[in-house]
């Protein structure tokens, strides 16, 4: 049988090596567990272990940090305006509509025949955008059939209330609508 270089701390001092048996679970050479400098408790495995730990917990910011970014919208603070010229008159064809914002709502603005009308573009019953239905002359949703008057009172439907009513007009080329 051959013999192996393995020299145990049982078996240390019948070796003749000059070794001594040190107790059983120590480890030759270390200092142990004691006091570092002006009795701090510091090991380098605790240490080691909160760098790994504070390098993991900035990689985990840096990657989480856009992803949040991304999935949650901004916060846009919408300045509450009177009246605003939403675009250009000629931008609404003769008996068709065009939708504009105003403020925090979509309005829908109407030419019939050369006759501006405005109100909301958003159904009242789950806020689906409305259209004009020329052919019929009225205003449609498309989500459960919610029937609209041109000024935005209901005809039939699930609609809990009529559609907002805006003012509309025409200054030169512009096209201005307001709060009625």
């Amino acid at each position: 049988m051959a013999q192996s270089n393995f020299k145990s701390p049982a078996r240390m001092g019948s070796l003749g090596d000059g070794a001594t048996a040190a107790p059983a679970g120590s480890v030759p050479g270390s200092a142990g567990k004691g006091p570092g400098p002006k009795g701090a408790d510091f090991e380098r495995r605790s240490f080691l272990g909160m760098v790994v730990g504070g390098v993991g917990a900035a990689v985990a910011v840096s990657t989480l940090y856009p992803i949040v970014r991304f999935i949650v919208p901004p916060v846009t603070v919408v300045k509450e305006v009177n009246e605003l010229v939403v675009g250009k008159a000629s931008d609404v064809p003769l008996k068709g509509f065009k939708i504009y914002q105003f403020n925090k709502d979509k309005v829908l603005v109407v030419n019939d025949n050369g006759k501006l009308t405005a109100c909301s573009a958003v159904c009242t019953h789950l806020g689906c955008l409305v259209r004009w239905e020329s052919a019929q002359n009225l205003i449609f949703c498309p989500c459960h059939g919610a029937k609209y008057k041109q000024t935005g009172e209901i005809i039939s439907g699930p609609q809990p209330k009529p559609l907002i009513a805006y003012k509309v007009r025409v200054e030169g080329e512009d096209l201005i609508v307001s709060k009625a």
